[in-house]
């Protein structure tokens, strides 16, 4: 068995763990979808039916991560994609929701290393929600590996392992718990952010933000 069909195993096994537990075992309320994610995966599908009509209804549902890249960034993405739909350009609407799921990624793990670690719950929601993202990438990142003969989906598949190893654990009644490590959730974030813009160079354009992950 070779390591990328191994690098690939242990991730599926993590999105398992993701997928069927509760957060450090006292639950961290409902599992849906993300709502970054739904409004994405809705666009994909109206741009497929040419409903430019139902798409400007979709935006509407994600209008406080817009706010909030327009307080960090500057940026007003609100003003993009009605120029977006008007025009029918369905290359700048991935765009820019890649854009925003993107910042959306970098505000998770701003704030999980904000907290140090030190909310468990929340941040492994944060992280959990992370996952739901890069899955959402995950078809571009492997074209791009394709295309560059690099293998970075792998190395981001370990950086989300890795991250979700860094938060600790409880252990069961106090016994085995591991401590949350705060210098190698920290590398490991930073890593991600920067394999990120490397497969996806239009996310630099709000690469050096006011918003600062660590």
């Amino acid at each position: 068995m070779n390591i990328k069909r191994i690098t690939w195993l242990l991730f599926v096994l993590a999105i398992f763990v993701f997928s069927t537990t509760d957060i450090f075992g006292y639950g961290y309320g409902t599992r849906g979808k993300d709502t970054l994610v739904a409004v994405y995966e809705d666009i994909v599908g109206f741009i497929e039916e040419n409903n430019y009509e139902a798409i400007k209804k979709e935006t509407e549902k994600i209008e406080v991560p817009l706010s909030n890249y327009h307080k960090y960034y500057s940026i007003d993405l609100r003003q993009v994609f009605v120029q977006a739909i008007e025009q029918k350009d369905a290359d700048a609407l991935i765009r820019n929701m890649e854009q925003l799921i993107y910042f959306a990624v970098r505000e998770k793990l701003y704030w999980n290393n904000k907290e140090k670690l030190e909310k468990g719950v929340a941040a492994n929601a944060r992280l959990r929600v992370v996952l739901q993202y890069y899955m959402l990438f995950k078809p571009k990142i492997e074209k791009y590996d394709k295309e560059n003969s690099i293998s970075l989906n792998s190395e981001i598949a370990n950086l989300i392992v890795g991250m979700k190893k860094s938060l600790g654990t409880p252990g069961t009644f106090g016994y085995d718990a591991k401590p949350p490590d705060l210098e190698e959730f920290r590398k490991l974030s930073s890593r991600l952010e920067e394999v990120l813009v490397m497969i996806f160079p239009h996310f630099a354009d709000g690469y050096k933000a006011v918003i600062k992950a660590h």
